[in-house]
């Protein structure tokens, strides 16, 4: 009986004292929903990608041309700017600099490296968690190409019908020796459904096609294409199904892009990007910033409920933002770009050294000493390190960075637009509002000074709300509204060409808009 009692007591004293330990794991402790989900998994194709042309960023041997090596010596750098994928410009053998007169579509340029580099590079990215979507160029081949040298040569050859021949030349959308395939022709898409393949059983995440507006060119055209890239997208989820297509269409019109997310699964939005460059730059009818957008994401959700947005603010076919009236010399006013581009739906796009406010514009046949005829390269100019280890000079300065800030410099900076763009992209990824789902709603008292809206995400048991308001004037705004916590800002008022991020309550949304 003594022994019994013993045992009793050792057993009552034990239970006390664990339930002392100063660190006890009670289930009935409250879990944050929000720990609960892998929101980056169940939402797949949301990212923050950075557009890289490969001969301008990162030399990794010396010659001055930036590699694939390059790249991936310094996804540190890209992680640590915050990215979650990347889009490389054409890095296929091409007879130009920029890569869109592909040569062979299963090879490297030689410049860059090998498809071993490349391999290299796939892993090395996704042990971080980083996605990488190369630009397919299948609207045409390079006069190069074997297939057109044959079809050219040969009229019975049966690379002939690869390509559109009328009265013994082949049709060009683009000049330059750029010759159009002929996406008409089973054969043609078998040949791309191949191609495809051979790089996502690399690892590689998806692609960039370019000039889908231009694949076939028939009364129909855009419902065509729509098909055609339908179609090629199926292919590829049978092999992945989180392959990813985004789609370039040069447009500034969202009636004409929109029908192109029924086979995408995101399209550049060029709207967008017109609509920050004339109201946040020139500051134009700023009173329809929010409402304009509005009505671009409402004709996208009557295609795709789902829709994916891909919205930028420059790249490689436009002069740099830091070039482009209104924002010239205007460091406040890149920095609210930057912000506004950030709080958008959808993945948005970073050209490579926007973030640091790079300067780049058009030339038109300009000879360069040292280099040559310039057009569009000054757009695509060197990245600026701040050290001499992996810097390209492959392009002459022509001086219009003089007075850029380089990386280096930047980071020691706090204030400066590369930490702005890095705590932006912070912010948002640590909230689902921000970061997944399309909801956008204007802001109720949107006016001449303010542009706001609203952003929710919900799953399940977990929802976020999130108020948005830019001040795209120079002016200091004090707002009133209510909120639950301040995400960007320290108080409500916003100083000029300045923004304001709340966390608001999922449950009165309608409060505000």
């Amino acid at each position: 009986m003594k022994k019994l009692l013993s045992l009793l007591l050792v057993l009552i004293i034990s239970m006390s004292l664990y339930a002392c330990d100063e660190n006890p794991e009670d289930p009935t402790d409250p879990i944050d929903p929000i720990d609960t989900y892998d929101f980056d998994e169940i939402n797949a194709q949301n990212d923050i990608y950075y557009q890289i042309f490969v001969r301008s960023f990162a030399d990794s041997n010396g010659d001055g041309i930036g590699d694939l090596n390059g790249i991936k010596a310094n996804l540190d750098y890209l992680e640590d700017l915050g990215i979650t994928a990347l889009w490389l410009l054409p890095i296929n053998p091409s007879p130009s600099y920029h890569g869109y007169d592909v040569t062979d579509y299963y090879d490297v340029n030689s410049d860059y490296g090998t498809l071993e580099d490349l391999e290299a590079l796939v892993d090395a990215a996704n042990e971080r968690d980083i996605k990488i979507v190369l630009d397919l160029v299948i609207n045409h081949t390079s006069d190069q190409h074997p297939w057109y040298k044959e079809a050219s040569s040969n009229q019975s050859s049966p690379y002939r019908d690869y390509y559109i021949f009328n009265n013994g030349g082949a049709y060009e959308t683009f000049p330059g020796g750029m010759k159009d395939l002929n996406l008409e022709n089973p054969i043609v898409i078998e040949e791309i459904y191949n191609i495809v393949d051979f790089y996502l059983d690399m690892g590689i995440h998806g692609f960039r096609l370019d000039a889908a507006m231009h694949f076939i060119e028939s009364v129909n055209a855009h419902w065509d294409n729509t098909v055609l890239i339908m179609n090629l997208n199926a292919h590829m989820q049978q092999k992945n199904p989180d392959s990813y297509i985004v789609s370039e269409v040069y447009a500034n019109s969202y009636d004409l892009i929109k029908d192109y997310f029924i086979g995408s699964d995101s399209v550049f939005n060029f709207y967008a990007q017109a609509n920050i460059m004339d109201k946040v730059g020139m500051g134009n009818n700023r009173t329809q910033f929010a409402s304009n957008l509005n009505r671009a994401y409402e004709a996208y959700l009557e295609v795709d409920p789902d829709f994916i947005d891909a919205p930028f603010i420059g790249n490689h076919d436009m002069d740099r933002i830091a070039s482009s009236q209104g924002f010239i010399d205007q460091p406040e006013k890149l920095a609210l770009a930057a912000r506004i581009l950030l709080t958008l739906p959808g993945s948005p796009y970073i050209y490579y050294g926007d973030e640091l406010g790079m300067k780049g514009y058009r030339y038109e046949g300009t000879n360069i000493p040292g280099y040559g005829i310039v057009y569009d390269e000054y757009r695509r100019q060197p990245f600026m390190w701040g050290t001499s280890e992996y810097q390209t000079n492959w392009l002459p300065s022509d001086n219009s960075n003089d007075y850029t800030l380089n990386l280096v410099e930047q980071k020691n900076d706090q204030s400066s637009l590369f930490n702005q763009y890095q705590e932006m992209i912070q912010i948002r990824r640590a909230h689902p509002a921000l970061m997944y789902g399309n909801y956008f709603e204007p802001f109720k008292d949107n006016s001449i000074y303010i542009q706001g809206f609203v952003r929710y995400y919900t799953y399940e048991n977990y929802s976020e709300a999130v108020l948005v308001l830019h001040n795209l004037t120079r002016d200091q705004i004090t707002v009133n509204v209510d909120y639950l916590e301040l995400i960007l800002g320290d108080n409500l008022t916003i100083e000029g060409y300045q923004t304001l991020i709340l966390k608001i309550d999922p449950n009165e949304i309608e409060a505000y808009i």
